[in-house]
């Protein structure tokens, strides 16, 4: 018994060693702490005008984020010591949301990973699945890319390629304004890449009751020309569509990168192509089953960015594309993208609407009109489904 009692005695006193050491080194790995003074930037805003917030940087004024968009309640946030100015913004374009791919990861507050094997309502042959190599940021562009692998689900559905589907839903959600994409397009035959809307939360009901815009689609090797769409009027089987296309006049989809843009009022949606007007497309061109009466409808709710790369399906109907018949090498098949932007038009009234000339289509200069800014201490073509 005497010897189990000093046994236990060596072995508390090992364990308070042990226990002290640690404590000793996690102390000695601590980081210092450093602290720098912030100041307190506030102004106060109107509801429906947007403001920008900027910084000095020399003899040059730089800004800071996207436009603010007045709420009617004064804004307020922190930043370091400095001078600043805040300037209100009319009859003019301004950003309010970009991702300009920059680091080396997809930025999961502006994109959502989707996955889902079921081919899209368009008998597409794609798993699209949220692993790495299918979606990824480097070299400053967004890569969603095609690859020959097969993949099966628990229910036994297996589709022949995998590749990804990304949006901004409930992260960017809008109603009305100017959408820009850089873009360089796959090349392979039956390789469907696509950047698109689809509303947020439907008040019209499923698809196409509640709408969709189709900013841009490349058909496989049919690179010489760029499609959009809209499509609209009651839940499927009852969709109509209007689509256009567009041909490039020098360099095809895949042999450069080209500006695609949307530009969306509650009376008309204007696409464009390196800054050429393609189409415009009237309210009285589009309706909504559920809501015969509202002339705006479906297209007068917040809609929501997708990007994707689709493989085969009912838009290569009547074409003789496979990708099949693409060769091992030819994988994997990537679209490109440079920057997603996204502007609301600011006029002197608030008023969600766009610019009634289709050449006025110019992103905003620098302003020149500053409002009040006080500072003050504080601490630091086919349904898509």
């Amino acid at each position: 018994m005497q010897n189990r009692r000093s046994d236990n005695s060596q072995i508390a006193s090992l364990l308070v060693a042990i226990v002290l050491g640690a404590t000793t080194a996690t102390s000695r790995a601590e980081p210092e702490l450093r602290l720098s003074p912030a100041i307190t930037v506030q102004f106060d805003t109107e509801t429906g005008r947007y403001y920008q917030l900027q910084s000095r940087d020399a003899d040059n004024w730089q800004d800071i984020g996207p436009a603010i968009p007045g709420t009617g309640k004064p804004y307020t946030d922190h930043h370091p010591p400095g001078d600043y100015r805040v300037i209100s913004l009319t009859d003019q374009w301004v950003q309010v949301w970009a991702d300009e791919f920059g680091g080396d990861q997809l930025d999961p507050a502006k994109w959502e990973m989707e996955e889902n094997n079921y081919g899209g309502g368009n008998n597409e042959r794609q798993a699209y699945r949220t692993d790495a190599k299918y979606c990824f940021v480097k070299d400053g562009y967004l890569h969603i890319a095609v690859h020959r692998d097969p993949h099966t689900t628990s229910d036994g559905k297996t589709q022949p390629y995998s590749s990804a589907r990304i949006r901004t839903r409930e992260r960017g959600d809008w109603t009305y304004g100017r959408f820009e994409v850089r873009a360089r397009m796959p090349s392979g035959q039956g390789i469907w890449p696509a950047v698109w809307m689809l509303p947020t939360r439907s008040r019209y009901g499923g698809w196409a009751a509640g709408g969709e815009i189709d900013i841009l689609e490349s058909r496989g090797s049919a690179l010489h020309e760029t499609t959009g769409a809209i499509h609209f009027g009651g839940a499927w089987p009852r969709h109509q569509h209007l689509a256009h296309s567009y041909a490039f006049p020098q360099d095809n989809a895949a042999a450069a990168f080209h500006d695609y843009a949307l530009e969306w009022n509650p009376d008309e949606i204007r696409w464009y192509v390196d800054g050429v007007l393609v189409t415009t497309r009237k309210k009285a061109e589009w309706f909504c089953e559920n809501a015969k009466d509202n002339p705006h409808a479906p297209f007068d709710q917040p809609f929501h960015l997708v990007i994707n790369v689709a493989v085969d399906g009912r838009f290569f109907e009547n074409t003789e594309q496979r990708a099949d018949l693409l060769p091992a090498d030819a994988f994997p098949q990537t679209l490109l993208v440079d920057f997603v932007r996204v502007y609301k038009w600011a006029d002197k009234q608030g008023k969600p609407s766009a610019p009634r000339d289709p050449g006025h289509c110019r992103i905003r200069p620098p302003a020149t009109h500053d409002a009040s800014c006080s500072e003050s201490a504080a601490p630091a073509g086919a349904a898509r489904f």
